[in-house]
């Protein structure tokens, strides 16, 4: 027998439901807050109900790809899903379910207007971004920082979490005194952070587009199909807005 050894955070909701009225979620990190207002919303509307692994969205890639029991991905980006879909393990189609926001916040009380030579500064030793090899918010901070003058500094500034929940982390902590995050974090309506933080505008970064797609694996569980479709709906794309995200145009 395989065993799985996911590092990841994981969030188990209503354990006691039969297989038959449930799935398996794999969802990236910046997902965490939004995806306990989803499920709830999802089960009230559906009877169904859903486990929740959280992660970097390559990480969970990964896992689904050597066949990890998962029937829904919920990605940080569009890339992996429709890997998995040219690798047929998953099957179409793929829903691009919402555009990701992100923010530099730091603990500090404020942010400067020129923040590019802030971060230059003594006032930030560290600088904290998800892992660009596996976390889409973190390619898309190395993506933003590589493209300043001042990178040959600041990359010396660099402290790496393995997924976006975790470079928070250090950004929440101190541990770095500034950093790239994600707005579904930083602005939580259940629990807002402390400190200061700014969006970077769009268009300064390429589009954090997130979609989902259901695994091979889980291409006969009815409640795993009925999420998909929830996705599109009016009452998912308003929670996703609530939680900081933009909801892709038609």
């Amino acid at each position: 027998m395989k065993h799985w050894f996911l590092s990841l955070c994981c969030l188990a909701l209503w354990p006691s439901i039969s297989a038959a009225d449930s799935f398996r979620l794999a969802a990236a990190a910046n997902l965490q807050a939004v995806t306990q207002a989803l499920s709830q919303d999802f089960s009230q509307k559906t009877g169904h109900q859903f486990q929740t692994s959280f992660g970097a969205s390559g990480k969970l890639f990964a896992q689904i790809s050597h066949g990890a029991p998962f029937d829904v991905l919920m990605s940080a980006d569009l890339k992996y899903p429709q890997t998995l879909l040219n690798q047929g393990a998953a099957i179409a189609p793929l829903v691009h379910y919402a555009n990701g926001v992100l923010v530099l916040w730091t603990q500090q009380a404020s942010i400067p207007k020129d923040w590019q030579a802030w971060l230059q500064s003594s006032a930030v030793q560290k600088i904290a971004i998800a892992q660009p090899e596996s976390a889409p918010y973190g390619r898309e901070a190395l993506r933003i920082l590589s493209a300043l003058p001042q990178f040959p500094v600041l990359k010396s500034k660099l402290v790496y979490g393995e997924s976006i929940a975790q470079a928070s982390q250090f950004i929440a902590t101190g541990a770095a005194q500034a950093g790239f995050s994600a707005k579904s974090i930083v602005s939580n309506p259940d629990q807002r952070q402390s400190g200061a933080w700014i969006e970077i505008p769009q268009s300064a970064h390429q589009t954090i587009a997130q979609g989902a797609v259901q695994t091979r694996y889980g291409k006969d569980n009815a409640a795993a199909k009925a999420f998909m479709r929830y996705l599109h709906s009016p009452s998912a794309q308003q929670i996703l807005l609530r939680y900081g995200y933009l909801v892709p145009q038609p």
